[in-house]
């Protein structure tokens, strides 16, 4: 089943289009000065400078975030909107068949960076949901509403025990939260990518290629998830007994993807309807593969 897609108002596209032409922007600036020997990933320059080919009425989408609920302790049982993107980490290795409804697309578009100077004028913050809704041009009640509302509980939610989290509300933002949480500024940033001139991959089996495992250089990550909002917000954490991995997949069609998979060592504090559903026992070593627009920061050595 597809993400239920919502709309962001004209205006905003308006005012998204004003901050992000080709020129270079204060954000690639600042990459190149903080970042000088990490390339920037296809995904974050796709954000800043977007092209809306999607747009029905020259309206960006916005699709709902893939949410990895590892840590939920809610009263609402449910597997996050994409099972088949969850595996064990015992079967992370060359020839492995991976979960045949396994597909690789954005969860989300059209949801551009503002700047940091732009941004920080903007309150993000539940309590200043009406002014946030009437800055953005978004309709009070509507489906992008209730986003934008989601997203800012799931930002001032608690941590979970021994996870660091932000919300980075612009490309700078994230910069710095990831320097500072890995303790250097020589970074890989990696994300997941369909090889060739396909924007997505299709849902079918795909088998891990021969070498086609390769381990995120450094000892520690952080993971930055996109969520639902008018302009690129995402969900960034570092997290405690976790390893990432690029996977080479190969598609029944021949379809290639380079996959980023992060692996968790320590599930103890999973909600159990993930044992239920991968049929093992609670703290059992469990993987999974990122979306397209998830990223996934490590250091270099």
């Amino acid at each position: 089943m597809k993400p239920k897609l919502t709309e962001v108002t004209l205006n905003l596209l308006q005012l998204v289009a004003a901050s992000v032409g080709h020129a270079t922007l204060p954000a690639e600036i600042y990459w190149k000065k903080v970042l000088p020997n990490t390339p920037m990933p296809k995904v974050i320059k796709a954000q800043l400078h977007p092209v809306f080919t999607d747009i029905k009425g020259g309206r960006p989408r916005v699709n709902r975030p893939y949410y990895p609920l590892y840590y939920s302790v809610a009263s609402e049982i449910q597997f996050p909107s994409d099972p088949a993107l969850f595996f064990l980490k015992k079967d992370l290795h060359p020839g492995s068949e991976m979960n045949p409804g396994l597909s690789f697309v954005s969860t989300i578009s059209g949801a551009a960076f503002l700047s940091r100077a732009e941004v920080d004028t903007i309150p993000f913050s539940s309590d200043k949901l009406s002014e946030i809704l009437h800055r953005l041009n978004v309709l009070p009640g509507s489906e992008l509403a209730k986003e934008v509302n989601k997203t800012l509980s799931d930002c001032e939610a608690a941590a979970s025990e021994g996870e660091h989290k932000f919300c980075a509300t612009s490309l700078e933002s994230m910069v710095d939260f990831a320097t500072s949480k890995l303790e250097t500024h020589d970074l890989q940033v990696s994300a997941t990518t369909v090889r060739g001139n396909q924007e997505t991959a299709p849902k079918q089996r795909y088998k891990v290629a021969p070498s086609g495992v390769q381990k995120a250089p450094g000892a520690k990550l952080v993971a930055c998830h996109p969520e639902a909002y008018p302009h690129a917000v995402y969900y960034c954490h570092l997290t405690r007994a976790t390893k990432a991995f690029v996977v080479t997949l190969v598609g029944e069609d021949g379809t290639t993807v380079e996959a980023v998979a992060a692996c968790h060592s320590d599930t103890s504090k999973w909600r159990s309807v993930f044992f239920k559903v991968l049929g093992v026992k609670p703290g059992t070593p469990i993987c999974h593969f990122l979306p397209q627009d998830h990223l996934v920061w490590s250091p270099v050595h």
